[in-house]
């Protein structure tokens, strides 16, 4: 990135915080939006604004050079992700055009739930998205409507985000939740989504379609075993009741070839911060 560049976060949650105060420590001014502000920290400015109400969005700042859209759905329904995703996509274009903003890269962060494919085969960038819900679908339509923005596009679609405080796969180990032998999982460590979106924005990187994923695709009872292990807690049981082999392996390949090295490449690596329940401090 290009130094003392003005940074604006549409959606500025906790993926989103997390990148700004990289972002800041790097030296960028960052500006966070969010309808409820108040959780956004400093030295991040602050910017109380809805994407589906025009009229909030005046305060938009003009001299933008670089966009994060890193939206979350409050209603979690087909029509609620929707509203998110595509109408929010387009309430921000259109404040960007009211406050004459012209960045020079947009980069959306989406889903790799685009693609449809449900039987273990390989996919990449090259693959023709496919959702198989609706919500899928609300998200392909943003990323659209990103690469028809006046800006140059980037879209990254992430797969299953983990690490310390997203902790749903290590939570079901410990309750000792049944796991899918035949199934097909891929992760990328919350740490590794912010360094994926500071080495997109730099200005060498093509601006296009990536999949942010880790290096290894791993059965999802390998990765409960391992845990397990980790834990000191029993082997998950097996759900026997699917025979089939589902889920998809998604490769980073393009990633890589952009110059992007992971921290965490695998799960073994991303999971460090586990520790054994005898381990744990007392509550």
């Amino acid at each position: 990135m290009a130094s003392q560049e003005h940074v604006l976060i549409a959606g500025c949650g906790r993926l989103g915080i997390a990148l700004g105060q990289a972002l800041a420590d790097a030296g960028h001014r960052v500006t966070g939006l969010r309808r409820h502000p108040e959780a956004i920290p400093a030295p991040l400015t602050p910017l109380a604004a809805d994407l589906h109400q025009p009229d909030s969005l005046l305060q938009l700042p003009g001299d933008v050079d670089l966009i994060y859209c890193i939206l979350t759905p409050d209603d979690y329904s087909d029509a609620g992700y929707w509203r998110t995703y595509h109408d929010g996509m387009i309430g921000l274009l259109h404040g960007l055009q009211r406050a004459g903003a012209t960045p020079r890269r947009l980069i959306f962060v989406s889903s790799t739930s685009v693609y449809g494919r449900d039987d273990g085969r390989w996919v990449d960038e090259w693959t023709e998205a496919e959702p198989a819900t609706q919500r899928a679908e609300a998200l392909l339509a943003a990323e659209q409507l990103a690469f028809q923005s006046d800006s140059e596009a980037t879209v990254v679609r992430f797969s299953g985000i983990y690490g310390p405080g997203r902790e749903h796969l290590v939570e079901a180990v410990r309750q000792g939740k049944p796991c899918r032998p035949h199934h097909w999982t891929n992760r990328i460590h919350e740490e590794d989504c912010v360094r994926v979106l500071t080495h997109l924005a730099l200005p060498e990187v093509e601006p296009t379609l990536y999949i942010g994923t880790d290096c290894e695709p791993v059965q999802h009872c390998v990765v409960a075993d391992w845990l397990a292990d980790r834990l000191g807690v029993p082997y998950p049981p097996r759900d026997e009741n699917e025979t089939a082999v589902t889920g998809k392996r998604l490769s980073n390949s393009f990633l890589l070839a952009s110059g992007f090295r992971f921290m965490y490449p695998d799960f073994r690596s991303g999971y460090g911060f586990v520790r054994r329940c005898r381990d744990q401090p007392p509550s």
